[in-house]
């Protein structure tokens, strides 16, 4: 009795588990196709129209890529290399904001010069054949100070931001209208890129979100502005104004503005497939459940599933230093995907450097100068490790988007116990895509054994796999079933598809098989006359063919040859080849390329990126992939550094006569004083006079330390040490709002109080060797190479260890950093001069404890960053290698 009652319960179990793997589609009803009323669809052809689901060009569905670039954070002389880099990796949408405060920092001076160059940016786009979602606030974050409104507006008495008020109203006109003065003539109606606009950014403000963006919308009309799609960010408030407007959603796992201190972010409603566009609880009148599947409700969707901000990388807070792993970018965009999203907007997909005005710097959070957000394409051109797991799947987009867009997501109830794996099925009815998710940021999931999932269609059941498999921790996926590729009838594959490949009549499907889950394909017969298989087993059977047995790799191919002759390939790819896979089209003729190198392509010419003096590239030409190898002459640059004591170009002086010294100083600046300190060291005890107030210094060390940011002021200034006739050798050291650092040392040019003759200099002293450990700080001189001109760039690797690092080239803030314990990457081909003769002076600072409530990694030792330290700089030179095509 009791064995029969264990076998019960088991059985009850097994069934159970099964059943989480079970999805009926075979009732569901689409919900029905409406056109949304946006503005001028463009050119006959090419024209752009929404409906509430999807995205058409030239009446044929899409799921756009778009990653976001902002011109005013690079240097305008590597925009081309950007967009190209990007157009290489799959984007076909350059999302950009157009930042109000650094083209106009002064009320009535306008700048449209220099990186600040919004036309000459948005004709590179049309020349590379790249559309433009233009985001032009006027309030737009971006991390940038009042999210890029304008000092002068926020100061401005007289009117309320961000709402309806008519003189706010009447500058965001002037703005609107300023912008488009700029882009006039590029917009899609006209042959140009501009397809459409984003009006303000995460406007929340309860009762007035309708009422504002129509306002806006309306004034940008009027100027002239009429495009396929107006858009605006859609979170935390589930009002928008429908049909008019369409909302786009985001979706950051690494959040760094939700939590503080040490803990980890909690796990999200994001990390699930889940119909919930805005947040964990709003936006489920959308949702419908038909028996154990949750679907789309026709009734309450009115607009497509669109994205504008999916976090692949993450930016620098202060309080949170996470360094983003690529699987949270796969996993963030596959869970996309598998919700339904019908176009995938990257924030940031190119990181970026602040620019800094003439008052102060314009960052809101993070480094005051680098925004390099761990992007796909980082700060200063080299590929993030993120950019591996995005490629393939923006590829994925472009060439399958057409079936993809279509298809509806359905989810299995099951997915509301976190507990179960979590999966979904994308179908327009009879075919589709089914994704899984058993990855979770900073956690882990069980293992999944006897995995084997069912989709029951209209008009037959499909099991994928054959034989259950078992889902393990870090596992994502999405599989592909009943695809008509190029007339082959895949019937399933447990292989996860990157591209195609047309080469004439014959077409290339490229898959990669996930490292823990054996790949298999089931073709049916249908149009296939013969099927041959290279490093796989092939069985025939009675409706059509089973291959499984793979050995992944460029070898393993499958050649099935039409019935009307032409050839169709399925290529299985390990998954470490599938990151290093690239798709791109020169001269008309599509190629696939497998290089660790980064790729660009443009016109006639394919050039491979990489810091070795040697690339290899293997080309997919006539039915394999055949090697290529690029060599030049190795160039091995270096950079020397040395610390840099406090004090160090001071000079000890003496009054010629009587017992002071004295000396003015100016500070010609718009910005003003952040912090400024005093140091120095005398013979007898001294007393400092400070713009007629007496300094009060504290022994650090073997100096003397005062914090006298109070007492320094914009214009004249005047410094005076009582000495009792003996010698004093000193600093002040001012950092400025504006990122600059002024050093007044003493020198020669002091003068003795009682005669204003100059000092008398004293030779042989002893200075301090180090800074106290108490200042927490480290300061270092770099000589570095001469970068090479041309496209190749040479780029510094520091290593070091502290708080916050800060470059300086003669006084100005060129580049910073937030400790997180990788490399910090500069660009000495983005400096504005040679450093080989104006020294770097890198300043780091350290933690003030090992105990600051602040997030790091955990190869991260804290205590290790109190007293900071540059231990190493590699220069790396990059290398260009051209591919002319045939």
């Amino acid at each position: 009795m009791k064995k029969e009652i264990l076998f019960v319960l088991y059985s009850l179990i097994i069934g159970t588990a099964s059943a989480q793997y079970n999805i009926d589609l075979s009732k569901v009803v689409s919900p029905p196709i409406n056109y949304l009323q946006m503005g001028n669809a463009g050119p006959v052809g090419k024209e752009i129209r929404v409906n509430n689901l999807y995205m058409e060009e030239g009446g044929i569905p899409q799921l756009p890529v778009m990653g976001e670039i902002h011109y005013s954070r690079m240097d305008s002389r590597y925009w081309r290399d950007a967009l190209l880099k990007m157009k290489a990796s799959g984007v076909d949408i350059v999302a950009t904001y157009c930042l109000w405060s650094l083209h106009e920092e002064f009320e009535g001076e306008l700048s449209w010069e220099g990186n600040l160059n919004l036309r000459h940016f948005i004709e590179l786009c049309k020349e590379l054949d790249m559309k433009v979602h233009l985001r032009f606030g006027p309030y737009c974050n971006a991390e940038i100070r009042n999210g890029a409104l304008p000092d002068w507006i926020i100061n401005n008495k007289n009117l309320k931001t961000r709402s309806n008020d008519p003189l706010y109203l009447e500058y965001s006109r002037r703005w609107y209208q300023a912008v488009y003065d700029q882009v006039k003539g590029l917009l899609y109606k006209d042959g140009g890129p501009i397809m459409a606009l984003q009006l303000e950014n995460e406007y929340v403000r309860k009762g007035m979100i309708i009422s504002h963006l129509l306002n806006l919308k309306k004034m940008a009309v009027e100027i002239g502005f009429d495009v396929p799609i107006y858009s605006m960010t859609h979170w935390m408030d589930s009002e928008y104004p429908k049909g008019e407007i369409v909302p786009y959603a985001g979706f950051y796992i690494e959040a760094p503005w939700t939590t503080s201190g040490k803990k980890e972010i909690p796990t999200s409603n994001f990390e699930y497939f889940t119909y919930n566009r805005l947040s964990d609880n709003i936006g489920t009148d959308i949702i419908k459940i038909e028996g154990e599947v949750e679907s789309l409700s026709g009734k309450n969707n009115d607009s497509p599933f669109f994205t504008c901000e999916i976090g692949v990388g993450t930016t620098a807070f202060y309080h949170r230093r996470a360094v983003v792993p690529e699987e949270m970018a796969g996993e963030n965009i596959n869970l996309r995907l598998g919700c339904g999203a019908n176009m995938m907007g990257y924030y940031m997909y190119v990181g970026g450097t602040n620019p800094i005005g003439k008052i102060s710097t314009y960052q809101s959070s993070g480094p005051r100068v680098s925004y390099d957000y761990q992007a796909p394409i980082r700060e200063f051109g080299t590929l993030g490790t993120v950019m591996q797991e995005t490629k393939k799947y923006n590829y994925f987009m472009n060439d399958f988007g057409t079936s993809l867009a279509p298809a509806i997501a359905y989810l299995p109830t099951s997915n509301q116990n976190r507990e179960n794996l979590q999966w979904a099925v994308r179908s327009n009815g009879n075919a589709g895509y089914l994704f899984c998710s058993n990855y979770l940021y900073k956690n882990s999931r069980k293992d999944y054994k006897d995995v084997r999932f069912t989709i029951k269609l209209k008009d037959e059941t499909v099991r994928i796999p054959r034989k259950k498999v078992t889902v393990k921790n870090g596992t994502y996926f999405l599989w592909p079933f009943n695809q008509y590729l190029n007339e082959v009838w895949l019937k399933y594959a447990t292989t996860q598809p990157i591209c195609s490949l047309k080469d004439g009549e014959d077409c290339t499907f490229f898959f990669f098989e996930d490292d823990q889950i054996p790949a298999e394909y089931l073709i049916a017969d249908k149009n296939v006359k013969n099927i041959e298989v290279k490093n796989a087993v092939l069985k025939e059977e009675k409706e059509g063919y089973f291959i499984d047995r793979i050995v992944p790799g460029k070898e393993c191919i499958i050649n099935i040859t039409k019935t009307n002759g032409s050839m169709v390939r399925f290529v299985t790819l390990t998954e470490e080849e599938s990151d290093y896979i690239w798709k791109g089209t020169v001269a008309g003729k599509e190629f696939v390329a497998i290089t660790h190198a980064s790729l660009v392509y443009d016109k006639s010419k394919i050039t491979l990126i990489g810091d070795s003096s040697q690339a290899d590239i293997w080309m997919f030409k006539k039915g394999c992939f055949k090697q290529q190898t690029f060599q030049s002459k190795p160039r091995h640059l270096r950079a020397a550094y040395s610390s840099v004591a406090p004090m160090a170009k001071g000079k000890w002086i003496c009054p010629s006569s009587g017992d002071k010294v004295k000396r003015e100083f100016t500070v010609h600046t718009f910005s003003t004083v952040q912090k400024a300190y005093l140091r120095y060291v005398s013979f007898a005890p001294a007393h400092c006079i400070l713009n007629g107030k007496k300094v009060e210094a504290n022994t650090m060390g073997g100096y003397k330390r005062a914090d006298v940011t109070a007492l320094i002021q914009k214009g004249k200034n005047t410094i005076e040490f009582s000495t009792s006739g003996k010698g004093v050798v000193g600093e002040i050291e001012i950092l400025l709002q504006n990122g600059e650092r002024i050093i007044w040392n003493t020198d020669a040019t002091w003068l003795s109080a009682a005669d204003n003759k100059p000092v008398r200099i004293l030779f042989g002293q002893e200075k301090p060797l180090a800074f106290a450990p108490e200042e927490h700080l480290a300061v270092y001189e770099v000589k570095a190479p001469v970068p090479l001109c041309g496209d190749e760039e040479t780029r510094m690797y520091l290593s070091y260890k502290g708080d916050v690092a800060n470059a300086y080239l003669n006084g100005k803030l060129v580049a910073d950093s937030y400790y997180d314990g990788t490399d910090w990457i500069i660009s000495l081909n983005r400096l504005k001069e040679a450093v080989d003769v104006n020294p770097l002076v890198i300043r780091i600072d350290g933690l003030k404890s090992a105990d600051e409530q602040i997030y790091f990694e955990k190869n991260v030792d804290p205590a290790e960053c109190v007293i900071p330290v540059l231990s190493d700089i590699r220069v790396n030179q990059e290398y260009r290698f051209e591919l002319e095509m045939d």
